[in-house]
């Protein structure tokens, strides 16, 4: 006879990648959050470097801009510049900081993206099959284990055609422990 759990969660990264590291085994409880393995995140660790690099740039840029804008508004106010120029001072300042806000969005989401290189329980249970190893590479499709939560099973009997008409629905079995 075969055991199968009723309530089994297939665990598929959702990123591309190559395998770093593998936490767990076959067999192994695992409670809900608990990392299962690591996929290389150093490209992407770059791509978040570089997104929080040109963050400081374009805050300097609303820095400049507001001050900008302020000097334009004490000029207008003196009756030194125009209003068109003032006008433009404050677009400029508001092009800059929803530029900023913009890149910080990219660079929330980049940091979200950063989190999917741990694979983790998405449940509590028992970890089945690993059929990855360190060095392969995955994708979203591939499958790298399973949890399975072992409170309520099913079993599969093999039955040889000869002795199938001798059985009826609901006929009881026996299942002998091997401890």
């Amino acid at each position: 006879a075969t055991l199968k759990s009723l309530r089994s969660t297939t665990v598929q990264p959702q990123i591309d990648g190559q395998i770093t590291q593998i936490l767990v085994k076959s067999g192994d409880r695992v409670r809900q959050g608990a990392p299962l393995m690591q996929i290389d995140p150093r490209r992407q660790q770059a791509a978040v470097s570089s997104q929080e690099a040109e963050r400081a740039a374009r805050e300097a840029a609303v820095a400049f801009a507001r001050q900008q804008a302020q000097r334009t508004r004490d000029l207008y106010a003196a009756g030194a510049i125009s209003k068109q120029e003032q006008e433009r001072a404050d677009t400029e300042l508001r092009t800059a900081e929803a530029s900023l806000k913009a890149l910080q969005a990219q660079v929330q989401q980049q940091e979200v993206q950063l989190r999917y290189f741990t694979i983790a329980a998405p449940t509590a249970g028992v970890v089945g099959d690993v059929p990855v190893r360190v060095g392969h590479v995955v994708t979203p499709q591939t499958v790298l284990t399973t949890i399975d939560q072992n409170d309520t099973l099913e079993v599969y009997v093999s039955i040889p055609i000869e002795r199938a008409p001798a059985l009826k629905n609901g006929l009881p079995i026996q299942i002998l422990s091997s401890d």
